[in-house]
């Protein structure tokens, strides 16, 4: 599972370098302030808006990426709890079959339960990922290849019927997690949002009349930090699986069904 540079780089150590750019975008604004503005009275009424439609354009994307990270919080909360189900209504009809092919299939289950949960692990370890992804396609083929044989004995008919579906239910919730997971915020929002807030800084720091006292770096460094730390918290919002903002509860469910083979 490949991730873009800018999703495989922590939200962390973005933001930190977003906010040291934004102070020195806002530095590089002062001094444009004093080459096309050395006077103090000079008339500044042209960036004025200018800088307020900047700020507005890059509170609208800020808004637009967070509702994005949101949204695909709830859908990767949402799609553990409903693979777990799917597996473990998968395994319960196991238990449908005689003792001999029902301790198959819970072998194909087990095997199948710890790739799915190895495979999330570590997305940032391709070899990992991919080494569980190929176990647990091993571990379904096994398992449609018992359920398909086993459908064709007489006296396995009604648990076979029960079965087969169980399983196609459990594979395509899995593969519609693969699909999710792999999907992101578009890079190029993050890099605009990116791009706005510094281009932003470097307006403030040209618009402003007065001299920038201790006082005043303190409000602008203030700001500065808390609008690094708000896309931080965007950008770990769509991150579910690493950072602060896990998904903990629904990754638990999964976990939980280990407790289906002892």
């Amino acid at each position: 599972m490949k991730y873009s540079f800018i999703h495989q780089t922590e939200a962390l150590t973005l933001c930190i370098y977003l906010f040291f750019g934004m102070i020195i975008f806002f530095i590089l604004g002062r001094f444009a302030n004093k080459i096309f503005y050395p006077k103090k009275n000079d008339d500044k009424e042209g960036a004025g808006p200018l800088s307020a439609a900047l700020f507005a354009l890059f509170g609208f994307i800020l808004a637009f990426t967070f509702s994005m990270s949101g949204t695909r919080y709830e859908s990767v909360r949402n799609i553990f709890v409903d693979e777990s189900n799917n597996i473990g209504t998968a395994i319960l009809r196991a238990d449908l079959y005689p003792d001999s092919v029902r301790d198959a299939f819970r072998a194909d289950f087990k095997e199948y339960l710890e790739a799915r949960i190895s495979l999330y692990s570590d997305l940032s370890d391709t070899a990992l990922s991919n080494q569980s992804k190929q176990r647990g396609v091993a571990a379904a083929a096994s398992l449609w290849k018992r359920a398909i044989q086993q459908s064709k004995l007489p006296n396995t008919f009604i648990p076979s019927g029960q079965m087969v579906p169980a399983l196609n239910a459990m594979f395509d919730i899995g593969t519609k997690r693969e699909t999710l997971l792999r999907t992101a915020v578009p890079d190029l929002i993050i890099y605009m949002l990116f791009i706005l807030a510094m281009v932003s800084s470097f307006v403030a720091g040209l618009v402003i009349n007065t001299a920038v006292r201790l006082r005043e770096w303190i409000v602008i460094i203030c700001y500065f930090l808390f609008a690094a730390f708000v896309i931080y918290i965007t950008l770990d919002l769509g991150r579910p699986l690493r950072g602060l903002i896990r998904v903990q509860n629904s990754e638990q469910t999964i976990l939980d069904l280990r407790q289906m083979f002892k």
